[in-house]
């Protein structure tokens, strides 16, 4: 699936992935939110998709590893690997809405795992870095779709009281019922509703694009706002291990020729989770 001069995903021939790596048989890959911020002109030719469960060519199902920070560097020491220098290379080739692709690393998945559900891997991944700054007690999420209902598992999982609202009534949780010690912010739009809720001296984690956040009501209420985002291997590797005892999304399963139908359903917010096979 490539994009087109237009930006549009087109269904295409393309040769072989040539170069370093490990050249992998694609069986599934999910559709992520950020992929749809680059159907546009300037990602023309591109192959997205990065949620990839693949086979190597010894027969192991894996799900493939997005980035990889080189883990040395003063700003990966510190926890924050995503702006590794080392983290914006590509590491799935050219991406997993294809039949095939080179890859620099992968994670190993548990067999009684389907495809489908595997593809959860990553964005688990990323949700699970994230929710490590999360303060622990009584959490909001702020937009219930996919990775918001990941985030309310894995809380829930460890403990915390966990509260959703999504702008989407069919999608909204249980309300909070007074304020929260902190709040996650999984959709754009968010910024408000996480103010109102967060009590005094309590954390906003930003998993979204974010734009608008006031400056007076941090600075009055002492509020915390983390940024999160990406994943680490290592946190690719705990994602898989959790893929059996977390409450997840069924996914919508759909062929790679129907990528234009999954789409449309994705953005309508008609499905939670679409699934593309080659």
């Amino acid at each position: 699936m490539v994009l087109d001069r237009s930006g549009l995903p087109t269904l295409a021939d393309v040769p072989e992935p040539e170069g370093p790596g490990a050249l992998v048989s694609i069986r599934a890959c999910g559709l992520c939110g950020s992929d749809l911020e680059k159907l546009t002109p300037e990602h023309a030719g591109a192959v997205l998709g990065h949620e990839v469960v693949a086979e190597t060519v010894d027969g192991r199902r894996v799900a493939l590893v997005h980035h990889r920070p080189c883990g040395e560097c003063e700003r990966c020491r510190a926890g924050h690997e995503s702006t590794c220098d080392s983290f914006r290379a590509a590491t799935i080739r050219p991406g997993g809405f294809a039949e095939r692709a080179l890859t620099d690393a992968w994670v190993a998945l548990p067999e009684e795992v389907d495809d489908a559900r595997a593809t959860a891997v990553e964005p688990l991944a990323c949700v699970l870095r994230g929710a490590e700054r999360v303060p622990r007690g009584r959490v909001l999420v702020v937009g219930h779709g996919f990775v918001g209902r990941l985030f309310s598992s894995v809380l829930a999982a460890r403990g915390d009281e966990v509260f959703a609202v999504d702008a989407d009534p069919a999608r909204t949780g249980r309300a909070p019922d007074g304020t929260v010690d902190a709040a996650v912010i999984c959709a754009r739009g968010g910024v408000e509703t996480a103010l109102e809720a967060v009590a005094p001296g309590g954390t906003i984690v930003l998993f979204a694009d974010a734009r608008g956040i006031p400056a007076q009501p941090l600075y009055r209420r002492e509020l915390t706002v983390i940024g999160a985002r990406s994943a680490t291997p290592a946190h690719m590797e705990q994602a898989a291990a959790l893929l059996t005892e977390l409450d997840l999304p069924e996914p919508t399963v759909l062929p790679l020729e129907r990528f234009a139908e999954g789409l449309e359903l994705f953005r309508r917010r008609a499905i939670l989770k679409v699934v593309f096979t080659p």
